[in-house]
Formats: structure tokens, C-alpha cells, sequence
């Protein structure tokens, strides 16, 4: 754990009158996406207990008495809404109940554990969806545990809590996603209002290009292009066919970590016609990366490459150029000839210079270094440019995005930023 990566400091001490207990299954406990345990850390008077031992079977019955009230946060059928109306109705300190995990295991907690039968189930009134969750959601509606603790601490003790709580959230967020290979170059102090993935004013994604059939953004890395297998965050696709106000197609991918230019068609005939140019090698795209390795005769690698472990290899060829060095590290172009997963970050690990904070194909002991040194946390490759014929006639397009402040502060610190 690096020191700027650790929230010690930054955990709120909070002592409230409602009492949050949380229970979790014995294997989510250690899981470093469980988020519940941080919110304990900052309620003082909350407490964790742990379903799903076999030699130590859970019993909640000794929460009832007399002096609480015990309310069970789950959005089974009857639940009622959380709201100051339901609270006023009983004058007594209400300890709220929280099952942790997925919507399987919440709901197997909700229903399995003695003394849960006995609570008044409540749900969290309608509200926005994350933005922020670090796992998989299968709902629509479904939040961290965090988030949703935030929340219903919101409505039964103040505003004040609920930002308190989901300041410290975001910044564990942004930790996270910075391991993975995503985030920005610092952590903003909180309280935090917005993800650190906006680049626009506005908070809206920044337009480099836009016509009747086409438009080009600057995507800023951390952002997933279209959903996947993740559902932690909002899409590029979501996030810009809400912003235009009609659908939009994507024809191309960007690594999430990648930041630069990423295109979209406006309508599926142009979309077609621009994957066309892709599948056929007839879009130009200049990227550019730090590497650990400078080696001025590496010009091309043409090494074939499989989609996943297993399948049949393709063929894959990328040309680089080598525009200045640092101490042990290269700043190079990179012409990708072929579309193939991860080919640029492949190649250049094929050859012994894997790009500067790739937590897949790098090198732990570089990325820490560029962490801590120069405070950059994220992967050191950006699409710079993209050059093909307009599919509707209006010439060469020649598209263009600027390096993201983070990128060029680093390049500007290594004396590298003039060879752009």
C-alpha cells in the first residue's frame, strides 16, 4: 500500500443515533470490493456481523428490545420507502440493518437469518444510479453497499452525514480505478461532487469533431466505451448519445485506460461504411505511449496475436518510431495497422518495453515509480490522431486530441513534451 493511496487520514469519525448493522457472508469479508466495511470504519456506533460459518451460526434476535427500533434496509416486496414520515412514527433510536453482497447473497441474508423476520423492511426511495459502483451491477437501481448506507443515513440523521460519507467514497473510488489503470493523475480532495472522468465544461464530453454523420470525443481515460462485462461506471456510448440527444453508433474501440480520439457514427449506414475503413487498414491512427525501453532500430513489430487464450492467432503489425527518451524510459509514436485487442500494448510487451502504468502487460516495479516520483497513475498511452477519406464525401478528415493535462504534465517533467 502506497502512502497516497491509503484513506486513513481521510475517514471521518461519525457518532450518530441510528446504529448501522452490517452483515456480510463470511467470503465477502476479505473481498476488496466489499465497500460496507469502510463505512463501519467511520460510524462509531456500528457493527459488523458475519453470516455463514457453519461452527458459529448467525443470530440477530438479541437486537430487539425494548429501547430500538430495528429496521431492515432491502428492497423486498412491502418494504416502505425510507422517509422522515416513517422515522417521526416511532420516537425510539432505530438500528438499521444492512445485508451486504450481491443480490443473491442480500437476499439469502434478508431471508435466512433468525431475528431478520422480526424487522420492518424498508427500501431507499427512487433515486439517481451510480456512477461509482467497483462491481458488477445486475440491476438497474442496484448501489454499493456504501452508496446505499450514504443514503438512508441521509434521510435519518442529515445531509451532512450522507456527504460526509460519500466524499470518502468517491476518493476510494478514484483509488481503486487508479490501480486498475484508470484514473486521473491525483485524487481531488473531497467533498467531491462529480467523477473525475468528465473533460468538457459542464461535466459534458468534450466534442473534438461533429457533422451530420459523424462525431469524434475526447475520451479521458478510465472511461468504458460501450458496456462489457463491467457495469461500474457509465459508458462513453450512454453518456454521449444522452449529451447529443439521439443515438450514436460506435465503430471503433479504445482501451478503457486509454485516453484520445474515439469516433461515432450517427446513423448504422455510416457506421457500417466506417468499419469498413477500419476492417480494411484505411484509417490512420497515430498513437502515442511511454515505455520502459528505448531502442531508436525498433520500427515495426509483426507478431500475430490471439484474441483470448486459446483461439486462433491473427495477424497483427504495428510500426513505432521513437521520439525522445528519459533516463531508461521511451516516448514513442505508434501506427497500429491492424485492429487487434490490446495490440499496441501487446506488441510493445513483446519486445521487452511495456507502456509506463499498464497493470496487464507492464511492470509493477515501473508503474510505482512513475506513482510516486512524478504522481501519474494511469496508463501512458493516448490516441492522438486519427486520419480517413469522409465516408459522405467531405474530404480527408484529419482528427485530433490534445494530450490530457495529466499526460502532458508528466511529458513536461521528462523534458519530452516538445517531441509531440
Amino acid at each position: 500500500m502506497h502512502e497516497a493511496s491509503c484513506l486513513c487520514e481521510h475517514v471521518p469519525r461519525i457518532a450518530l443515533e441510528t446504529r448501522v448493522a452490517l452483515v456480510m457472508h463470511h467470503r465477502e469479508v476479505q473481498k476488496t470490493t466489499a465497500t460496507g466495511p469502510l463505512a463501519l470504519a467511520s460510524l462509531s456506533n456500528s457493527v459488523l456481523h458475519v453470516q455463514g460459518r457453519r461452527e458459529a451460526q448467525l443470530d440477530l434476535n438479541h437486537l430487539f428490545d425494548e429501547e430500538r427500533r430495528v429496521l431492515v434496509l432491502f428492497p423486498s416486496e412491502g418494504a416502505r420507502p425510507l422517509s422522515a414520515s416513517l422515522k417521526d412514527e416511532d420516537p425510539r433510536p432505530i438500528t438499521l440493518v444492512v445485508p451486504d453482497g450481491n443480490w443473491r447473497q442480500a437476499t439469502r441474508i434478508a431471508k435466512r437469518v433468525p431475528g431478520l423476520e422480526r424487522a420492518e423492511a424498508v427500501t431507499l426511495p427512487q433515486g439517481p444510479s451510480s456512477q461509482w459502483g467497483v462491481r458488477r451491477e445486475t440491476r438497474a437501481s442496484g448501489l454499493a453497499t456504501f452508496e446505499a448506507i450514504s443514503r438512508a443515513l441521509g434521510i435519518l440523521e442529515s445531509a451532512d452525514v450522507q456527504q460526509q460519507l460519500e466524499a470518502l467514497f468517491v476518493r476510494m473510488v478514484q483509488i481503486t480505478f487508479a490501480a486498475r489503470g484508470g484514473c486521473g493523475a491525483s485524487y481531488p480532495p473531497y467533498p467531491i461532487k462529480s467523477p473525475a472522468l468528465e473533460v468538457g465544461s459542464h461535466g459534458e464530453l468534450s466534442i473534438l469533431y461533429r457533422d451530420d454523420h459523424l462525431v469524434a470525443i475526447h475520451k479521458p481515460p478510465g472511461l468504458l466505451v460501450h458496456r462489457g462485462w463491467a457495469r461500474d461506471a457509465v459508458p462513453a456510448v450512454q453518456r454521449l448519445r444522452d449529451q447529443l440527444g439521439r443515438y450514436v453508433y460506435p465503430v471503433h474501440r479504445l482501451d478503457r485506460a486509454t485516453s484520445g480520439v474515439l469516433l461515432f457514427a450517427l446513423s448504422s449506414e455510416v457506421a457500417r461504411d466506417l468499419q469498413a475503413l477500419f476492417e480494411n487498414g484505411r484509417i490512420g491512427k497515430r498513437y502515442l505511449a511511454l515505455c520502459r525501453g528505448h531502442d531508436p532500430t525498433l520500427h515495426r513489430v509483426d507478431y500475430a496475436l490471439a484474441k483470448q487464450k486459446g483461439s486462433e492467432k491473427r495477424p497483427a503489425v504495428t510500426d513505432f518510431r521513437l521520439l525522445g527518451q528519459f533516463e531508461r524510459y521511451g516516448f514513442y509514436e505508434a501506427r497500429p495497422l491492424t485492429g487487434r485487442t490490446h495490440q499496441i500494448r501487446r506488441h510493445l510487451k513483446h519486445v521487452s518495453h511495456p507502456i509506463v502504468g499498464d497493470i496487464r502487460y507492464g511492470k509493477g516495479e515501473h508503474n510505482r515509480i512513475f506513482r510516486e516520483r512524478f504522481q501519474f497513475h494511469r496508463l501512458a498511452l493516448h490516441c492522438h490522431r486519427m486520419e480517413f477519406e469522409h465516408p459522405r464525401g467531405a474530404g480527408i478528415m484529419k482528427i485530433e486530441a490534445p494530450l490530457t493535462d495529466d499526460f502532458a504534465t508528466l511529458l513536461a517533467q521528462l523534458e519530452l513534451l516538445e517531441t509531440v
